[in-house]
């Protein structure tokens, strides 16, 4: 599992990552100004148990990020504002599922 944070998204990272974000994860996304995007990269399994773990652990919001690949790996993003994003992947890595006995 890979995790990356992105402070102050420009415009160009946020339209480019929206193009890959399905039409109905779009919409709940909205046009908000985000402070911060994360992003989670691993298998598809990996990626549901993140979004739970981040939608719990802070008040951000997640979705997909569809690509070229989608039986193998798969990315994750993060939206909210900087603390939030942080706790969230922080929580992830944590919590990471390769950690558990």
């Amino acid at each position: 599992m890979r995790l990356e944070l992105i402070r102050s998204p420009t415009e160009s990272f946020l339209q480019m990552l929206l193009n890959n974000i399905r039409p109905s994860e779009r919409e709940r996304i909205g046009s908000a100004r985000w402070g911060a995007v994360g992003l989670v990269q691993a298998r598809l399994i990996d990626l549901y148990w993140a979004a739970d773990v981040a939608e719990k652990a802070s008040n951000v919001v997640t979705a997909l990020v569809m690509g070229n690949c989608p039986q193998h790996i798969q990315m994750l993003a993060v939206f909210g504002q900087q603390a939030g994003v942080r706790t969230a992947l922080n929580k992830i890595q944590e919590r990471s599922p390769q950690k558990l006995p």
